[in-house]
């Protein structure tokens, strides 16, 4: 591997790896579910649950599928680095983001069941089909059928053996960085519950026996990180296959996007710096589990042409902005937060949807390079699976807008209250843009079934308004 193969390589590596910290803030644990909790004992009371304790416990339970299928996306995202050797140990580094995200999987999985097992009450309630959270019928079920495979089970006891033999060269990843460092102390403070919890794996591994399809010939690294990709790979395909006919288990089998190559052209042309981009997958795994017709957002802060010519018409020739805005890398015209981040990103990476929406705010060039500016001092952030609003060391992609355009000529968001926690949904962001008066909508596109065409300006309102519960007129 050259120089620069192996840069690319490690850049890659280390996006799945802030993908897997952010996700282990929001994992369900005894304290973030002490609400619930108490919820569930007073449905069991009354021998049902209110209609705001239902809410309560589906939005905890969506968001913990969510970040489920983060960490088995990401485990599989490392599969093609699997024979990758490099000089800085990247091939142990990947076993060990992939080994920690399983680690975190098997834990939470555990509590849940552990909790719904005490109190049936919340059981019976996540079995329950619930269409507005994206939930399927037996949900809570499919997550113990997956949890008691001893087929899993073996695989993941697989992995734990090489993590044991192998833990002297694991731990010294802590010198190569800040990151490396966090994912150790991370995946350590994992050991306890993997060690109790061991003689389980044993007992579940003996029963599959005749499970030998591994080659003798490959190595330990290629075999541990083979059973943890099949650990991942058959339970995206059981997430993925009751909500959408067809779609395969591997993430690699991707469905072709209805924004077309000649629907992303016309597009481009029309964008310009400051414009909130909604946007809409309809087979994104980890969008199964959020409310709505419109769950995302980014933010299009234009090409170096575009926001330079922005700079002159505020009148401002110091040259600080231009400076700021040169060290965006190019071709990147978009800054939004995903499972991987708060990142600079391609226009083409960012409209590889089904389904989209341009809003525009009323704003002159100033105020725009104020928008501008405030969103560039959030890249680099991770993402917030946890959707608190309410702090700003990780931005989910709505927190990102909100934070942008907050007190900026007067614009003012305002957070709604979900789960306990203070957060702005994509549509919520959407009705209060168009209640304020001060954003247009002139461009939605792949709500109507009309091919390529792309609904603008004056055509939009409507479709705008029936493609999703509005609260607008």
């Amino acid at each position: 591997m050259n120089e620069s193969q192996s840069d690319q390589f490690e850049n890659r590596i280390d996006i799945v790896l802030d993908q897997v910290m952010s996700s282990a803030q929001a994992l369900p644990t005894e304290t973030s579910l002490a609400g619930i909790l108490l919820d569930a004992k007073r449905a069991d009371e009354r021998k049902y649950y209110l209609p705001d304790e239902d809410e309560r416990l589906r939005e905890v339970f969506a968001n913990y599928l969510r970040i489920r299928s983060v960490l088995l996306e990401s485990i599989e995202e490392l599969q093609p680095f699997l024979a990758k050797k490099t000089s800085w140990g990247g091939d142990i580094k990947a076993f060990t983001i992939g080994y920690t995200a399983a680690c975190m999987l098997v834990r939470s999985a555990s509590y849940l069941i552990e909790v719904a097992r005490s109190m049936p009450v919340i059981w019976k309630k996540l079995d329950e089909e619930e269409v507005r959270y994206g939930l399927s019928r037996n949900g809570l079920s499919q997550v113990y059928k997956s949890l008691s495979s001893p087929i899993r089970m073996w695989r993941f006891y697989e992995a734990t053996r090489f993590y044991e033999t192998n833990h002297h060269d694991i731990l010294a990843l802590k010198d190569l960085g800040q990151r490396e460092s966090e994912l150790i102390d991370m995946l350590e403070a994992e050991r306890p519950f993997i060690q109790k919890k061991k003689s389980v794996f044993i007992q579940r591994s003996l029963k599959y026996r005749l499970y030998n399809f591994i080659r003798s010939h490959q190595s330990g690294y290629r075999k541990a990180m083979f059973h943890l990709f099949r650990f991942s790979g058959s339970a995206i395909a059981e997430m993925r296959q009751p909500f959408k006919n067809g779609i395969k288990g591997s993430i690699s089998e991707k469905k072709v996007k209805r924004v077309s190559p000649a629907v992303l052209s016309k597009i481009k042309r029309k964008l310009i710096p400051g414009d909130i981009l909604v946007t809409r997958h309809d087979d994104a795994l980890s969008n199964l589990f959020l409310p709505g017709f419109w769950p995302h957002a980014a933010f299009f802060i234009g090409n170096a042409e575009q926001r330079e010519s922005l700079i002159k018409q505020a009148g401002l020739l110091d040259g600080a902005q231009l400076d700021e805005f040169s060290r965006i890398p190019e071709p990147c015209s978009v800054v939004e937060s995903k499972k991987d981040g708060v990142r600079y990103r391609e226009l083409e990476d960012t409209l590889a949807v089904d389904s989209f929406l341009v809003l525009r705010p009323d704003l002159g060039a100033s105020e725009l390079l104020q928008v501008l500016h405030k969103a560039n001092t959030h890249v680099g952030k991770r993402y917030d699976f946890l959707f608190d609003f309410t702090k700003a060391d990780r931005l989910a992609c709505t927190e990102l807008v909100y934070r942008s355009f907050h007190s900026v000529a007067g614009l003012d968001f305002k957070l709604e209250e979900h789960a306990g926690r203070m957060c702005l949904s994509a549509e919520a962001l959407i009705d209060q843009a168009m209640q304020s008066g001060r954003f247009e909508p002139v461009a939605v596109y792949g709500v109507d079934g009309d091919g390529d065409k792309i609904c603008e300006d004056s055509e939009c309102l409507e479709l705008l308004r029936n493609s999703y519960k509005s609260n607008w007129t």
